[in-house]
């Protein structure tokens, strides 16, 4: 920092620092974050009213006019002005977003139960596990060789995902 500035301006290079991470963090992570209730990270906010601590429940990443901008909401949906957070208290938004992770894990799409067969009406209490095994196979196989792709080439096309 340049020693002929004033401490507004200093603080004011830290607040875009803080808040150049912020965006970077949102969109390493889709351009989108909410927070788990239990997991929602406390700012100091500087309301016309005095300072107020609050809960932030969603950051994401918005397009106006060909700029983007961080836009921080609060468990009300109500929108909190990045300027009015206080020095220091956007890294605490930034830290609490967690790191993006690529598992080489599958995923699970579904599951099958007694109770399913139950509700298009088959008796299945006297179904063995051996049988319901079978049926979950099977069931995954016409999925797989019917709809699977067709879906997922369509949902992945909905969601944004980019194409090789």
């Amino acid at each position: 920092m340049n020693n002929n500035k004033s401490i507004y301006a200093c603080y004011e290079e830290i607040k875009q620092r803080e808040i150049s991470k912020l965006k970077e963090k949102v969109r390493a992570v889709g351009g989108q974050y909410v927070f788990p209730k239990n997991e929602r990270p406390i700012v100091l906010v500087n309301f016309d009213l005095g300072p107020a601590d609050v809960s932030v429940a969603t950051v994401e990443i918005q397009t106006i006019s060909d700029t983007e901008i961080v836009v921080v909401c609060d468990f009300a949906g109500q929108q909190i002005k990045l300027r009015d957070i206080v020095y220091g208290n956007i890294e605490f938004i930034t830290d609490a977003i967690p790191a993006r992770t690529f598992s080489q894990e599958a995923f699970h799409i579904s599951a099958l139960s007694r109770e399913d067969l139950e509700q298009i009406g088959f008796d299945a209490s006297d179904v063995d596990d051996k049988t319901m095994q079978c049926l979950a196979n099977k069931l995954g196989d016409d999925y797989c060789t019917q709809l699977f792709w067709s879906s997922l080439e369509t949902i992945a096309e909905t969601m944004k995902i980019p194409r090789k």
